[in-house]
């Protein structure tokens, strides 16, 4: 016979050989599996083997390579790209004359004008007539005023516009005049005609006309939506009110009628959905109140409108007169920014430049060249992002009503009254803005405009700057952030120390001092900035008075004079990308220069030493030891520049994030989290920006689309002929081409398909991306919320029964517990088995305080038990302690073991010789037991049980001890003499032992729970509908034990929502990169004009039409196959489902009824099978499965999966076995397991021609559309698809499948009916062990009678010789020897008697201690046998579940969300 190693190695050479082969195929793997053998634990070893690996690996800690030494820094060079088309025109800010080709650069800077535009605004071609007027009245004006024009000098552009406009103003007050002294014949010749009186009156009624216009559509709008909403409320409420018929079915069958009445939450038609009908009857009626409104303000008014009506050329003479208006308050507006932007220039820190412009795009645009419009564009947000700041005015909303205030003050400064005082002023100080929400945050070219812009200045309506500390930071303000990119890298710093304090290392005081030794470098370009810093906020508020905000923007001012001084030139344009190298690349040159042997720099060093007299002393130790003098110098400097940098950083960054978070915010921009933090103003993601601009409004529909390709960072030519729809397709054309940037197809409604050829996959609208008015997902979470509260109360009864059998299983486990209410937990267990969950939903709360009493009572023992252990050991140190002190051995046991009350264990028994009841022991017979004892070879059982069997858990030991098995006691061998026989036949005088051998104190006579046993024993007993009007007793009743069902909505699994902030915020922060939440694929995306191709995951659904009925109607009734028609439907993965409504071509649609048609007969009623057939199945399974029982005798208890016990399920017929796990399953397990065996189809040429769910590939964060899948043509292997303009499709708020319910709670209930038979299984090894305690009891007792009985028959002879030998001492020999010998006969006939009595005894004793050795293997065998299927208790249970659910099972048990996971991945598709 071949021995097992020989059969491993074998097995091992088998297996080295196939690792030598290079080309495994199928075959070869067959082969060798089959020689090693096809035992998995043999195959696992060796594939454990084969991976272990041969060396041990050995790790060490990462250097740190923190740039630190300035020989380790390489930057980053620069390509020398030509510069970017500039502005044509800017105003010159010094002279106020709009100039063309403007010197940008190393002569001049600029800044952008953003502002509201309010109706008519200056033009350029305004501005050239302008001139041209100006020109042709100069040459009428005679010689000598002339002459005195040239004394005053030349006016410039904005002087000129300004006159030009108050001679437009009063041209058409002239002209006002005329036309109403020809109207009025009862007017006196010569009457003065008060046009601001009948501008007010024809404002008035332009404005009632429009209102009434406006109230009207307004209302129509409301009414119809309304009816629209109504409809939806009842089509949502008959879907509804199936699936909730459909829950409440399952809960009556678990919960009963309490279940259903509970569950039964207004379901009527009047409640579904109402909160969304409210909303839009609210609508309505404020709709219908501004109608009032508006027919109220027109009828008071009728006469004046019938007036203009009736004069229709003062009427067009007055609206001339509004737009002159306007057009003068625009020139002003460009007048006072222009001389705003000349403050900001010299007062803050910005680069000296011998030009200064100022650019805005109402002016400095000609508008009538449409290739410069086109380009002006395209380019303004890259003229945004170059100039050096925006001026920003937030002026009061647009209003015509306010020409009637400008009439007024035009005419006061026209007679020389120095005007009338300006309105009040909207905004005082910066921090009211957030409170105002100004219009300007509205306008979509803002968006641009204050994103793109390095930093921005703010003024309120009246041009009076509202300052903020911060801003004194001039360009460096945008610049910090990038700074403090660089400064996290210089971890290694020489002057800085792990507890040096960064911010406030500076005083003023300090830094000025340093500063004032620059008097050498007057000369330099940045020596105008002394003057600037002297007194930062004498032009400024302090808003709110934070002075210390104001001290450190103050010395910040002054480490950035310093840093210009020692030559550190940061570039104006920093990206986040680059900002490492460039900061690198100007702190070498800085570093550089300052250390450089020649006279130009000496002044520079001077500042240096200054610099670094004044910084904390250097750690040197830092710097490498083999740098030269100068290499030394160098990094010293460097050391210094960057300590200076990161003081700057310290003082500034918070208050500039701060700044710029408070901006974001009444901006309207949160969702663009990066800049926020300064470090991007382009490149964001898509959705978040088309979000944000969703909510803006724009006068030219194509600007919303134009106004967005500075932030998304991309350019095409404009033509606003084009549409808005066709302009938005070309703009998202741009971001999926230039970037591959997926969100831009995040977009839902039903409503916003494109009617672009080839582009389904963009919206019609910006509206579209975080769409408010999709109802279909406030439907979804109102069916979520409505039918998750029905499933939470079956959860929770469910949760709340195993919780309870769980703790039960907790407290058997504790096998320390004897004394312990074992029958209340019996019977319990036979009330749930016994007892649907229906019947046990009002009895759960009360057997859940029984265990928990029970659980509690353990609890409190094990204190107890503890603290005498502690108590026990604490004693026994002390008694040690004492003898070693005085020297006195520990004392032999000998009978003093046979004197305790309490019995010794088996163990202790079986130690006890002759030799320690006698006293003596042969030599012979104690090597021999010795030898017995050391024998390796030998085992303790003849059965293999040997030492490996645990002591039996109800083992004996001593009062209140554990079970565990206690040491032998030490025999002490002696030699027989009389006087030690004499001590040992005294043995019985012996005192008690010494202190080390005391005993613990006894636990209580009687348990706590036993005065309530026969009141819950009747608690349990009673019928189940009188227990939960039944109280417990106090005690019990007291138990706070808590389950799991009473939390009603457990906590979803974390997954982020990208339609929630956090979620934004995650896709924004992730965009770029390849995280979990980035939105760039990673597949090439083809854009051409025929459609969108590239590669998607796509999803097999079923989808159920709400209403089909009313589709084919509209079907019918369509023109053509091309008439877009609306719906509902739900979409089901075959695990949950989601609601969304719907819009597509009626040819799409009409494919899409045949197939749900098809689906519903053949996979959701299964009525493709002939039902004779069904019948006939059912009965062949059921005969081949009866007569396999009868062929084969099933014993009791045996033949049932994991030791089940035999119940009226398993009993039943059964479907014979088949490989798909559809053995026994219910019909709805059958129902959604062919749900899932339709969606996983793994042919999808199968799968065109219906609806599908599609996402982008690779993609975590793109979102799952809708869309019709057809064959391709053009290419193998390539399908064409067609996206349906469909509401939120989310499946975190979905609703599982009824069948899947259905399926999960036969998943409980052969969970719970598991559970208890693991209880059993506790049960009967605990009845098992009491059993057995009472034949150990019994045993002990006969074996301490024979042992008695031994002791006396031994010992009462010898006494018997003791006491004659000392009362006859001395007689003579004869007469003593013959006593002797008559005494020794009879103790012999006296010595065989006792013998029998202790064989006879002994046999009785050893039958119990058999029985007991039996019944310890049985409550081993029962404890093995629930451990195991505790450990087993999932995954038994989930066998019979098939296959393709019990993942499912498992993420509804754990109240997981039903992702779509069955996709076909990375299908190519071309989307048309």
């Amino acid at each position: 016979m071949t021995s097992t190693s020989e059969v491993s190695a074998t097995q091992i050479n088998a297996f080295a050989k196939m690792l030598d082969r290079v080309d495994l195929t199928p075959e070869t793997l067959a082969k060798t599996f089959k020689d090693v053998g096809e035992s998995p634990e043999k195959l696992r070893a060796l594939l454990n083997l084969w991976f272990t690996p041969w060396f041990k690996p050995k790790f060490t800690a990462d250097r740190d390579y923190a740039v630190a030494w300035l020989r380790d820094v390489e930057f980053l060079g620069h390509a020398d790209h030509p510069p970017g088309q500039l502005p044509y025109r800017m105003f010159d800010i010094e002279t106020g004359n709009l100039v063309e080709f403007p010197a940008i650069g190393v002569r001049g800077q600029y800044c952008m004008l953003s502002h509201r535009w309010k109706g008519v605004e200056l033009t350029l071609s305004y501005i050239k007539e302008a001139r041209k007027k100006e020109l042709e009245r100069s040459r009428e004006t005679p010689a000598a005023e002339k002459s005195a024009t040239r004394s005053h000098g030349k006016k410039s552009d904005v002087e000129l516009v300004l006159e030009q406009c108050r001679l437009d103003l009063e041209e058409q007050e002239s002209l006002i005049a005329e036309l109403v002294s020809g109207h009025d014949e009862s007017g006196e010749e010569g009457t003065k005609v008060d046009v601001g009186h009948l501008l007010d009156r024809r404002l008035k009624a332009r404005a009632a006309e429009d209102n009434l216009g406006w109230a009207k559509d307004g209302e129509a709008q409301a009414r119809s939506k309304l009816r629209f909403a109504q409809m939806e409320q009842r089509v949502f409420s008959n879907m509804f009110d199936e699936m909730q018929e459909q829950v409440d079915e399952k809960m009556h069958d678990h919960l009963g009628d309490a279940g259903r009445a509970k569950g039964n939450l207004q379901s009527s038609i009047d409640d579904v959905g109402t909160e969304v009908v409210r909303e839009v009857q609210a609508e309505l009626k404020k709709a219908e109140a501004n109608l009032k409104d508006a027919k109220d303000t027109r009828d008071a008014v009728l006469e004046d409108i019938a007036y203009f009506q009736q004069h229709r050329h003062l009427r067009d003479a007055l609206d001339e007169l509004v737009s002159r208006l306007q057009r003068w308050k625009s020139a002003i507006k460009l007048d006072r920014a222009i001389q705003e932007a000349d403050r900001i220039f010299k007062t803050k820190l910005f680069q000296h430049r011998e030009k200064c412009y100022l650019w805005t795009d109402t002016c400095c645009i000609d508008k009538a060249n449409g290739g410069e419009l086109s380009e002006s564009l395209s380019l303004m947000g890259d003229w945004y992002a170059d100039a050096e700041y925006t001026l920003v005015q937030l002026d009061t909303p647009y209003s015509e009503a306010d020409a009637v205030t400008d009439w007024d003050r035009f005419v006061a400064e026209k007679d020389g009254k120095g005007g009338i005082p300006e309105t009040q002023s909207n905004l005082q100080v910066f921090g009211d803005i957030r409170g105002y929400d100004p219009e300007w945050s509205t306008r979509a070219w803002t968006l641009q405009e204050l994103v793109m812009s390095k930093t921005t200045f703010y003024t309120n309506s009246s041009w009076a700057p509202l300052s903020r500390p911060v801003e004194d930071l001039g360009y460096f303000y945008y610049l910090i952030p990038f700074i403090a990119l660089y400064t996290e890298g210089d971890t290694k710093n020489i002057y800085r120390y792990p507890n040096t304090a960064i911010q406030g290392f500076w005083s003023p005081g300090v830094l000025e001092e340093i500063l004032v030794g620059t008097k050498g470098l007057s000369d330099l370009e940045y020596s105008h900035w002394l003057k600037t810093i002297q007194s930062p906020f004498e032009n400024n508020s302090i808003p709110n008075g934070n002075s210390s905000e104001a001290l450190r923007v103050k010395i910040a001012q002054q480490l950035i004079v310093l840093l210009a001084f020692l030559g550190v030139k940061i570039p104006g344009n920093l990206i986040k990308e680059t900002a490492t190298s460039e900061m690198a690349r100007a702190v070498f040159l800085a570093s550089a220069e300052l250390t450089a042997e020649d006279n130009t720099s000496h002044d520079k060093r001077g500042l240096l030493i200054r610099l670094q007299e004044r910084l904390p002393e250097p750690d040197l130790t830092r710097l490498p030891t083999s740098l030269s003098e100068q290499e030394t110098q160098e990094e010293l400097a460097q050391h210094a520049v960057n300590f200076v940098l990161q003081c700057l950083v310290a003082e500034t960054e918070e208050l500039v994030v701060a700044d710029r978070e408070y901006i974001a915010d009444f901006g309207r921009v949160q969702q663009l989290t990066t800049w926020q933090e300064g470090t991007e103003r382009t490149g964001f993601s898509a959705s978040s920006v088309l979000e944000i601009s969703g909510k803006r409004k724009a006068t030219v529909a194509t600007d919303r689309a134009y106004a967005l390709m500075g932030v998304l960072g991309v350019r095409f030519p404009t033509f606003s002929a084009e549409g808005y729809a066709k302009a938005l397709a070309r703009l998202l054309d741009e971001v999926v081409i230039a970037r591959n940037d997926v969100s831009v197809f995040n977009w839902t409604g039903m409503e916003m398909g494109s009617p672009i050829r080839g582009r389904s996959m963009y919206p019609s609208s910006h509206t579209a991306y975080g769409n408010p008015d999709d109802r279909g997902k406030r439907y979804n979470l109102l069916l979520f919320e409505r039918v998750q509260d029905k499933v939470q109360d079956v959860v929770a009864t469910y949760r709340g029964v195993i919780q309870t059998l769980r703790a039960a299983i907790d407290v058997l486990k504790e096998r320390e517990r004897k004394d312990l209410p074992f029958e209340w937990i019996d019977r319990i267990v036979q009330l749930i088995l016994s007892h649907s969950f229906r019947e046990l939903r009002p009895q759960q709360e009360g057997f859940g305080k029984i265990v928990g009493y029970v659980r509690e009572y353990c609890r409190k023992e094990r204190e107890r038990l503890a603290k005498e252990n502690e108590a026990k050991e604490r004693r026994e140190q002390e008694n040690a302690a004492k003898m070693t002190e005085t020297g006195t051995p520990p004392p032999d046991k000998g009978f003093a073991l046979l004197k305790k009350t309490a019995m010794p264990s088996v163990t202790s028994m079986s130690s006890l010789s002759a030799s320690s009841l006698l006293g003596s022991k042969s030599s012979a017979s104690s090597k021999k037991d010795e030898e017995d004892k050391s024998a390796p070879g030998k085992k303790g059982s003849k059965f293999g049980l040997g030492k490996s069997v645990k002591a039996p858990s109800f083992g004996f030991s001593k009062k209140g001890g554990s079970s565990t098995q206690e040491p032998e006691p030490t025999v002490t061998e002696v030699p027989v003499t009389p006087e030690s026989q004499a001590a040992t036949d005294l043995v019985d005088a012996t005192p008690d032992p010494p202190p080390p051998y005391e005993e613990v104190e006894a636990p209580p006579a009687q348990p706590s729970w036993q005065s309530y046993y026969d009141e819950v024993m009747e608690y349990l007993s009673i019928p189940s509908s009188d227990r939960a009007s039944r109280a417990l007793p106090a005690d019990v009743q007291s138990i706070q034990f808590e389950l799991d069902g009473d939390q009603k909505h457990p906590a979803k699994s974390t997954t982020t929502h990208y339609g929630s902030q956090a979620g934004k915020r995650a896709l924004e922060n992730g965009r770029q990169g390849g995280g979990l939440d980035t939105t760039i694929s990673p597949n090439p995306i083809i854009v051409n004009n025929s459609g969108i191709e590239a590669l998607f995951d796509i999803q097999r659904i079923v989808v159920t039409m709400i209403d089909p009925d009313k589709l084919r109607r509209q079907i019918a009734k369509a023109a053509g196959p091309h008439d877009i028609i609306s719906g509902w439907c739900s979409v089901s993965t075959g695990f949950a489902r989601v609601v969304t409504s719907f819009a597509c071509e009626r040819h799409v649609l009409e494919c899409e009824l045949d197939v749900v048609k098809s689906v519903e007969a053949r996979v959701l009623r299964e009525q493709d099978k002939d039902a004779s057939e069904r019948r006939g199945a059912r009965l062949l399974k059921t005969l081949s499965v009866t007569n396999a029982k009868a062929n084969k005798k099933i014993p009791d208890g045996e033949g049932q999966e994991n030791g089940e016990k035999t119940t009226d399920e398993d009993t039943a017929p059964q479907p014979a076995h088949s490989e798909d796990g559809d053995s026994g399953n219910t019909e709805e397990e059958r129902r959604v397991s062919r749900m899932i065996e339709f969606i996983q189809e793994p042919q999808l040429e199968l799968v065109a021609g219906e609806w599908v769910l599609a996402r982008f590939s690779g993609v975590p964060a793109a979102n799952w559309f809708l869309c019709h899948l057809e064959l391709g043509a053009s290419s193998p292997g390539v399908l064409y698809g067609r996206r349906i303009a469909a509401g939120a499709i989310d499946f975190r708020d979905s609703t599982p499948e009824p069948g899947l319910v259905g399926a999960w709670q036969t998943y409980m209930e052969r969970k719970k009916r598991k559970m208890c038979y693991i209880l059993d299984d506790y049960l009967l090894s605990r009845t098992t062990a009491r059993e057995g305690e009472e034949k150990l009891k019994e045993g002990s007792n006969l074996a301490r009678q024979g042992l008695d009985m031994a002791v006396k028959g031994l010992r009462a002879p010898v006494l018997e010789r003791a006491a004659a030998a000392e009362g006859v001492e001395g007689e003579g020999d004869s007469k003593d020897q013959g006593k002797e010998s008559g005494d020794e006969s009879d103790a012999e006939g006296d010595g065989e008697d006792v013998l029998g009595k202790v064989l006879a005894q002994g046999k009785l004793a050893a039958k119990a201690l058999g029985e007991y050795t039996v019944l310890t293997v049985a409550e081993k065998l029962f404890e093995m046998r629930a451990d195991h299927l505790d450990k087993t208790l999932a995954t038994a249970v989930l066998k019979r579940t098939p296959k393709n659910l019990r993942t499912a099972v498992e993420n509804l048990d754990e109240n997981k969300s039903f992702l779509p996971a069955m996709f076909h991945s990375s299908t190519r598709v071309h989307m048309f």
